[in-house]
């Protein structure tokens, strides 16, 4: 749990795999199983799924064996996350259903409540909204009674995100807050993923596509640094959408290839209601570009990389920085070419808040709010955030 919530997956499977892969390992025991069972619910949460289920294939077969429903329980959960993220909630409703059977048979209640939020989400994507809502309620309730906030965050985030599938935008807000001040609270990395896209797509219906991309982009860099392959391409996605402005509809093309393609990779099937936002906005795409001019941009994007996007966007807001650092020339003296977001860090330094406080504050990453900070030096002239603080008190920003 602590490798999942800190954003630590990806080391944590790859230290498990390691140790399965040595020879003396891999009789059939338990603890073999046990260990498979780990790497699998932290591999189905990157988005390796393929590995990730022959893992819970090889540990069922062990824990059944040995009569240890438990495990038994805990696998058909990850095994039914993996198929419903693959498009295939059908098939994983019945595992899940053999899981809960189990799980209430023992009395775990908070082993139900982890496959209830399973069952929530088969159910949403096969169309039942309402049974996915009243399911995850429930797991929201046990995992309270149990005093997880982790999960009862993370239940937060999925109820949000259930409300923003149905147009209820504004409870959706509310649910996705409080998950995103647990994540905070817990310092769980990996929650602030989900919860940070969730929020860009509530800006997205919102009609604030500015603001929306300002959220996907965070959620880009933290799932790009913890290595969370899915939501990296799943806030390509959101970047897409947001269109940088709307200014350059190639752009958006190409980095609806480049998402597609990252999916694709993963063998990922999109959520409903991003699968909607995404063909709605690639028939507008097409019109506005024509159908030729889209699909070479689109296939120009297919064969970009996550990181090659990332780079580009950076690439694109620095000019747009420089831009506005021009246009602003009549008020240099003001502001001193910091921008808006730069004038923001600087307030907070200026407070005697860390970089740490900064990112949670501003729902930024540290390695964002470490590069707002070397700016704001360069621009100011000035060797270390104590004299940007005092330069802020003295010009009245603080």
């Amino acid at each position: 749990m602590y490798w999942l919530a800190r954003g630590h997956a990806v080391e944590g499977a790859g230290a498990l795999q390691s140790l399965l892969d040595i020879p003396a390992a891999r009789g059939p025991t338990l603890s073999r199983a046990r260990a498979l069972a780990t790497a699998a619910h932290l591999l189905q949460h990157t988005g390796d799924y393929t590995i990730a289920g022959n893992y819970c294939e090889e540990a069922l077969a062990i824990a059944r064996a040995a009569s240890d429903d438990y495990l038994v329980a805990g696998l058909l959960y990850d095994r039914a996350w993996i198929l419903a993220r693959q498009g295939q909630p059908g098939a994983a409703l019945p595992l899940i259903e053999q899981g809960l059977r189990l799980a209430r048979g023992l009395g775990e209640a908070h082993l139900t409540a982890r496959l209830l939020s399973a069952r929530a989400f088969a159910a949403t994507v096969e169309g039942d909204a309402a049974g996915g809502a009243r399911d995850n309620a429930e797991a929201l309730r046990l995992f309270r009674q149990a005093g997880d906030g982790l999960q009862a965050g993370v239940m937060l985030n999925n109820l949000g995100d259930y409300e923003l599938w149905a147009g209820n935008l504004d409870a959706a807000r509310r649910h996705l807050a409080e998950s995103l001040d647990i994540a905070r609270a817990l310092n769980a990395r990996h929650s602030a993923v989900i919860v940070t896209f969730n929020l860009g797509l509530a800006e997205y219906l919102s009609g604030s596509p500015e603001a929306a991309e300002a959220r996907f982009a965070e959620s880009l860099d933290l799932a790009r640094r913890l290595g969370m392959k899915r939501h990296a391409a799943y806030a390509l996605i959101g970047l897409a959408l947001a269109g940088h402005g709307g200014a350059d509809p190639g752009w958006s093309a190409r980095v609806h290839g480049a998402s597609d393609q990252a999916l694709a990779a993963l063998g990922h099937t999109l959520q409903p209601l991003e699968g909607r936002l995404a063909d709605r906005d690639r028939r507008r795409l097409r019109a506005a570009l024509g159908a030729e001019a889209f699909e070479a941009e689109y296939a120009a994007g297919r064969t970009l990389g996550v990181a090659e996007v990332a780079a580009a966007l950076e690439d694109m807001n620095a000019a747009e920085q420089q831009r506005e650092a021009r246009d602003a020339a009549p008020s240099r003296r003001d502001t001193a070419g910091l921008t808006p977001r730069e004038l923001d860090v600087l307030r907070l330094v200026a407070q005697g808040l860390s970089n740490p406080d900064i990112a949670q504050r501003l729902v930024l990453s540290e390695h964002t709010v470490h590069r707002h900070l070397a700016n704001i030096l360069r621009k100011l002239d000035l060797s270390s955030r104590a004299a940007a603080a005092a330069w802020a008190v003295r010009t009245g920003l603080a």
